[in-house]
């Protein structure tokens, strides 16, 4: 009688260990699955960052005519492509993450920069906010002393009148995709510490 229960207790020792075993295995899959779906949400940002440095040479084309034809001051020129340049660059600093700090590196880790990625992005999104105001105001007092030193009925007038018009629409077009991207990446960064959270808590 000893024996036969010995048996089944080795037995159910023998399954229990399968069972921890597989269990193992799974959350080791799950846990590879969930890294490369984060990895997947993030990449998107990276493919921004790309997208916007080779779209630097194409915004510094298209203010050109403003100087070339209505006279605005090339130190203007100048700092739109300072301010471009910095943005790329502060863009980089603040959203970019390699793939393998999701694949191989530790979550908890991760979840920290990724919380204080969306501190430096509000701050940087705020400071950004307050140099185009600013960048803006230059070239509005700009091209409007350029329309009134040209004479009412003049070309320059009219192309003056038509700039403004552009960059006030520009303005606005450029604000409001400019936050729907700021919330976008922010929901991003609170869904990747949420998924970052619940595999923690499972283990």
């Amino acid at each position: 009688m000893d024996t036969n229960n010995n048996f089944e207790l080795e037995q159910m020792r023998a399954q229990l260990g399968i069972l921890k075993q597989k269990l193992e295995k799974q959350d080791i899959v799950n846990e590879r699955l969930l890294r490369r779906s984060m990895k997947n949400k993030m990449s998107w940002i990276n493919k921004y960052l790309v997208i916007i440095i080779f779209a630097i040479p194409f915004v510094a084309f298209a203010m050109l005519p403003m100087v070339m034809q209505m006279g605005i001051s090339w130190w203007w020129y100048g700092f739109t492509l300072l301010m471009m340049t910095c943005s790329v660059v502060a863009d980089w600093y603040v959203n970019y993450l390699r793939d393998d700090v999701f694949m191989q590196g530790n979550l908890l880790e991760t979840a920290e920069r990724l919380t204080r990625m969306k501190r430096l992005r509000l701050r940087q999104t705020i400071i950004g906010m307050i140099v185009v105001v600013g960048w803006l105001a230059w070239l509005f007092v700009e091209l409007y002393l350029k329309m009134q030193a040209a004479a009412p009925d003049s070309v320059e007038h009219g192309m003056g009148i038509g700039y403004m018009w552009g960059v006030a629409f520009g303005a606005v077009i450029g604000t409001i995709v400019g936050l729907k991207l700021f919330f976008k990446m922010q929901r991003t960064n609170d869904e990747i510490i949420n998924d970052i959270e619940e595999l923690t808590n499972k283990e």
